[in-house]
């Protein structure tokens, strides 16, 4: 016993000098103190996670995946609640060949963890439950067999599915399920449920299967929750019999409710202006929120401020120590600004946008989650000369491409911006949006709209193509497969793009500095094996870079500005 205890006090010691070492910036000491443990104590919980989120951080992606598996099985619930979101990211990069029973726990006990965002997670469950049910033959064995299976229900209940062969199925699925006479077993009702939810979430992008009620809309009772939202008289009717059945009713028929409800209380910032370019975008977004999210996951506490701090070419001396007043302009739903007010309790946000329907969103989440440090207005980024308040840092993403001139909504962010204040602006890449021209000129030449039924239209186009096409590249984008998502990437009003020769010319025009440039891994590696050590805020490099891997800004480029005192 004695000997138990002493190996195991060696052990801690170990695990101690490591995260000491961490501290200290010592990574081979680091490693070195995990790999004596692990020598001595393969099963050590403490050792186990160190050494796999110190490989998650370090590259060595299949050895942690394979440690921090492993943590989750070992650790206490604070051990567990550190590893899991390391443990997510490394799943979501995931793309398995087989189904594996471990993988299936694993993702299992991500979707458990409060501290993970389910979405990142759709497209390795998405083929992970495909390669375990393998065909469908559309029994009431195989229905069950989905309704009483945890990763599916987790699935369909807490994902917008982002994956073409999934869409397929799980059309296949609710044909099958419009066949069955009998829905009282409890599996059937929770997988119609599940159904539900995950059709609400994409908006019913997915064609009506054939059988299906004309519409939907003559569809009744809980099989109606497949093809569109229940009523609050069919839902007090159905009642919130079991987890599942509660859930649905309170994503689909409370919340939005509640939503409606919060919509008239909003303050409205600034009054509508005349821009005909805001009004559409506005009615747009009225019509189709976006993007589509639910509670996010528990950030990492951390000051806002020190990621300013750290942007390279900031003076700080300019900016000084204040970092508490934020405006994100352009919130849309609140995803940002609710994950912000999260990480920094000292931060006193406005959140603006300019449809209601999108702030009420926000603004409820934000209600149950206990969030007093943000407020929801509504707004037009155009008319913020009519509002005194000065922000020491103001946020818009992926919002000012969006205007007719985008030099005009810039120019007034900066107004808003107090002298020595920053700006974070996500913008559209011109070489990284070709394939979103190509799908402009062919919804232009069938004559689409933007209508729920046209974007049906669009998207069943898409996915009859062969992967040959070019268009049918649009399916690996997780917005493909929502309403709103594909609304805003292929049929949205009004759209600019840039080079990054060009994002300069933004920047000074409105008076500005740039001190930040954000870029993905990938870009970051491109860039250091192609230029070394040279400035990462020279945006001619940049355009060298991206003219040879036009990709590379997919999700947008991320710049940081400041405003000269």
């Amino acid at each position: 016993m004695g000997e138990t205890i002493q190996r195991n006090q060696t052990a801690d010691a170990l695990v101690a000098t490591a995260e000491r070492a961490l501290v200290a910036g010592d990574l081979n000491g680091a490693f070195s103190a995990y790999k004596a443990c692990l020598a001595q104590h393969r099963d050590h919980p403490g050792a186990v996670a160190g050494m796999g989120l110190f490989l998650a951080r370090h590259g060595e992606a299949a050895t942690a995946t394979q440690l921090l598996s492993r943590a989750m099985e070992l650790a206490d619930a604070d051990l567990r609640a550190r590893v899991v979101p390391a443990l997510a990211g490394l799943l979501a990069e995931l793309s398995p060949r087989a189904w594996h029973r471990q993988l299936d726990a694993d993702l299992n006990a991500c979707f458990a963890a409060t501290t993970v965002e389910p979405q990142g997670l759709a497209r390795v469950t998405a083929e992970t439950l495909l390669l375990k049910q393998g065909g469908f033959d559309g029994s009431a064995a195989a229905l069950e067999a989905m309704g009483g299976d945890p990763l599916w229900l987790a699935f369909l209940s807490r994902c917008v599915n982002v994956s073409a062969e999934m869409e397929a199925r799980l059309n296949a699925v609710r044909a099958a399920l419009l066949a069955v006479e009998d829905m009282e077993g409890e599996t059937l009702r929770a997988l119609v449920c599940a159904l539900g939810l995950s059709g609400f979430a994409s908006e019913y992008a997915a064609q009506v299967p054939s059988g299906a009620p004309s519409g939907a809309s003559d569809a009744v009772g809980l099989i109606a929750s497949m093809f569109r939202p229940l009523t609050a008289i069919e839902a007090t009717a159905l009642g919130q019999d079991g987890p599942m059945q509660a859930q649905l009713i309170r994503r689909t028929v409370t919340e939005p409710e509640r939503e409606r409800t919060l919509r008239e209380t909003l303050q409205t910032l600034t009054p509508e202006g005349e821009d005909a370019v805001s009004a559409a975008v506005r009615e747009q977004y009225e019509a189709n929120p976006y993007p589509r999210w639910s509670a996010p996951p528990a950030p990492s506490l951390r000051a806002l401020r020190d990621a300013v701090f750290a942007l390279p070419g900031l003076d700080r001396r300019a900016f000084g120590e204040q970092a508490e007043r934020l405006l994100v302009a352009g919130c849309g739903t609140g995803f940002e600004p609710t994950d912000l007010a999260r990480m920094d309790r000292s931060l006193n946000i406005m959140a603006m946008d300019l449809s209601r329907a999108s702030l009420a969103h926000g603004a409820r989440v934000a209600d149950e989650l206990g969030l007093t440090n943000v407020r929801f207005v509504q707004g037009d980024i155009l008319a913020l000369d009519l509002v005194e308040e000065r922000f020491d840092i103001v946020t818009s993403t992926g919002v000012i491409h969006h205007m007719a001139r985008p030099q005009d909504g810039l120019a007034k962010l900066a107004g808003v911006t107090r002298p020595g204040g920053v700006i974070r602006l996500g913008l559209y890449s011109e070489r990284a949006r070709a394939l979103v021209r190509l799908a402009h000129d062919v919804i232009v030449e069938r004559g689409w709209r933007a209508t729920d039924e046209d974007i049906r239209a669009f998207r069943a186009h898409v996915l009859a193509l062969p992967d040959s096409e070019p268009l049918a590249a649009l399916k690996q984008s997780a917005d493909f497969y929502s309403l709103s998502g594909c609304r805003d990437l292929v049929f949205h009003v009004q759209e600019h793009r840039y080079t990054p020769p060009q994002l300069a010319e933004l920047v000074e025009g409105a008076g500005l500095r740039l001190v930040g440039f954000e870029a993905p891994p990938e870009a970051i590696g491109r860039f250091r094996e192609m230029f070394g050590a040279a400035d990462s805020l020279d945006l001619n490099l940049w355009d060298r870079l991206e003219a040879q891997h036009p990709t590379l800004f997919a999700g947008m480029y991320h710049l940081w500005a400041q405003k000269p005192v």
